[in-house]
């Protein structure tokens, strides 16, 4: 099965960095590949650079569509690179990284419900420690579900009590329906503020993955304020500015490739 990205597609840069935030035991990155388990089954993507497709191998019983839909949000196979380029080119902050590497684009999500969990146990932890914690609930649930994460032993996880009854809280809220992931980015916004463990910075990341909001902007992310030399979020929002409608887009070429002034 295949599925056609439009160019530039920097294919071995965003397995580098999803690589990092990867989930244990249910993701696994190599330099040229992305597998991941969906149920009883498995999903392998590669790209081919010269035909300008991924190519994707299920095993096991997994229904393809689903698999190539998650696939395609996952990477946003679609991202039209031009606009952000006319705008975030001409910025002494991004112009280097975007010449060096074209075509950076947030990462979507595979699962809204588990890209939530993930962001709320890499709240002021490190990227590595943020996985460490991942896999401590891959340990007890198997696959992150509302479910299941209900279901849980959450004793002796070495995890905050606050995190996890967030995450909890998540969990109930979308088994109850107060949270949708199938509704618009503010109706979905409007649910998470009502939830604990889902502050400013939580909702504003949240926008840019999940809710492919171009101009949401973290500008209380400590490493954004430390790439561009801020001292704070207010002037990390004034150096900002120049990047709109497209600030999203510099977040995760800052977070990715970095800045290069």
């Amino acid at each position: 099965m295949y599925l056609a990205v439009r160019r530039p597609f920097p294919w071995g840069v965003l397995l580098s960095y999803l690589s990092l935030r990867s989930i244990p035991v249910v993701e696994h990155l190599t330099s040229d590949t992305y597998t991941r388990v969906l149920g009883a089954g498995r999903v392998k993507v590669t790209f081919d650079a010269e035909r300008a497709w991924l190519q994707i191998t299920t095993e096991g019983r997994i229904d393809r569509e689903e698999a190539r839909r998650r696939v395609a949000a996952l990477f946003d196979v679609d991202f039209d690179f031009a606009p952000i380029e006319s705008v975030l080119g001409r910025s002494r902050y991004l112009a280097p990284a975007i010449r060096a590497v074209p075509g950076v684009r947030p990462l979507g999500a595979w699962d809204a419900f588990e890209l939530c969990v993930r962001t709320i146990l890499g709240q002021q932890v490190t990227v590595a420690a943020a996985r460490t914690l991942m896999l401590r609930w891959v340990e007890r649930c198997g696959e992150i579900t509302p479910e299941r994460v209900l279901a849980a032993d959450t004793r002796q996880m070495g995890i905050p009590a606050k995190r996890i009854e967030s995450i909890r809280s998540l969990a109930q809220a979308v088994l109850d329906r107060r949270l949708r992931f199938d509704a618009s980015w503010p109706e979905i916004e409007a649910s998470l503020r009502e939830l604990p463990g889902f502050g400013p910075w939580t909702r504003d990341y949240l926008a840019i993955r999940l809710g492919r909001q171009s101009d949401a902007f973290p500008a209380s992310d400590l490493g954004l304020l430390r790439v561009v030399n801020a001292d704070t979020p207010k002037e990390l929002l004034q150096i900002a500015e120049r990047w709109r409608p497209y600030r999203a887009y510099a977040a995760t070429y800052l977070w990715v490739v970095g800045a290069r002034r």
